[in-house]
């Protein structure tokens, strides 16, 4: 039997969160039986559950509930798996599979509280000497795990990649042209995602705006980047699928100026959408865009001035080439065939070494 801990439909959706989401919907649509696992409560209305079996167990959606709630369920269960697509899952429950999206937290403490730091710290290591089977999100982070853990197996280890919904995320018919011109970055405003040097590298930028998508949360230390003070620069919160969408397709180019990935999800998502992108030069970036897409130095603002500046500058017929090497590239990702290796993982049978 196999079971999904469902903490994450009682959470907003963001990266981890989607990324589980799509997981369990395309195993529902591959026919797989499973059951999620959820505390009592309200979930979230930006799921979809229809289809999904859902038991409810347990009251309180905090770590307390996945650590020391859930694992009541399993007693006297045998000869059953539980999936945790967000993170941990429970160290009390060794029949798992625990995903692990970065390891950004060791690579660099400083950019979260010291609670969440102290957390992951203690608690990963024991997750995944309890776990079956580690999932991770690409080749870099399989790296990065076999780096920080050496003493779990390498063959235990396997890369799932997201993909973007291309049902929501792709090209819109264009009826009325955006009022102005505008490049747009799509992220959780903590310090990774190095929203400083781009508010300062965009500031100098005469002759197009610039959107942020994305909100603070309370596991990350806050970055001091004050874009009021500029006119081109405008933070527009979390929006809805549909406006994400829309913004994608007006944009005249993405940028995502990040420090560290796992993965980074939007750059796909606005490549579905036939936006340009332009990227850090990271390792998780290069596995993810390949060449369909424009790399700068994340560290060097003048480098990121200057790499928008060449973008903005860009013939229609590069701006075309770019846009459709992005279109085809989104293309080499799934979630169907993530979920199809991972059924494969459970059924015994040879996973390749990245899904």
């Amino acid at each position: 039997m196999i079971y999904v801990n469902g903490r994450f439909l009682t959470r907003p959706m963001t990266g981890v969160e989607r990324y589980a989401y799509h997981i369990c919907k395309a195993m529902a649509e591959l026919q797989l039986p499973f059951t999620i696992i959820c505390p009592q409560g309200p979930l979230q209305d930006c799921y979809d559950v229809n289809g999904l079996n859902i038991i409810r167990f347990g009251r309180g959606n905090s770590h307390l509930w996945e650590q020391c709630i859930l694992p009541f369920f399993f007693i006297g269960k045998k000869d059953c798996v539980v999936f945790s697509f967000t993170g941990l899952g429970s160290v009390l429950i060794s029949h798992k599979v625990m995903t692990i999206h970065d390891l950004s937290f060791l690579e660099h403490p400083s950019w979260f509280s010291k609670t969440y730091y102290w957390w992951y710290k203690i608690m990963t290591p024991l997750a995944v000497k309890t776990s079956q089977h580690i999932i991770t999100v690409s080749n870099y982070s399989k790296q990065e795990i076999l780096r920080w853990y050496p003493f779990v197996r390498q063959d235990h280890i396997h890369v799932a990649y997201n993909a973007a919904d291309q049902r929501l995320f792709h090209p819109l018919p264009q009826t009325i042209k955006p009022t102005e011109r505008f490049m747009l970055a799509v992220a959780s405003l903590d310090p990774r995602k190095n929203f400083s040097r781009l508010v300062e590298a965009f500031a100098a930028i005469t002759d197009c705006q610039l959107y942020i998508v994305g909100s603070n949360h309370r596991a990350f230390n806050k970055e001091d980047h004050d874009a009021k003070s500029y006119n081109n620069i405008h933070y527009l919160g979390r929006v809805s699928d549909e406006e994400l969408v829309r913004l994608y397709n007006e944009a005249v180019g993405f940028i995502s100026p990040s420090l560290y990935e796992g993965f980074g999800l939007p750059l796909l998502e606005a490549m579905s959408c036939g936006c340009p992108v332009l990227a850090s030069d990271i390792p998780a970036s290069r596995e993810v865009c390949g060449h369909a897409a424009l790399y700068f130095d994340p560290h060097d603002t003048d480098a990121i001035r200057q790499a928008i500046v060449h973008f903005l500058t860009l013939s229609d017929e590069d701006r075309q080439a770019l846009q459709t090497a992005g279109l085809e590239n989104a293309k080499r990702f799934s979630w169907t065939e993530a979920a199809q290796a991972i059924i494969n993982l459970v059924k015994g049978k040879s996973p390749s070494d990245t899904i």
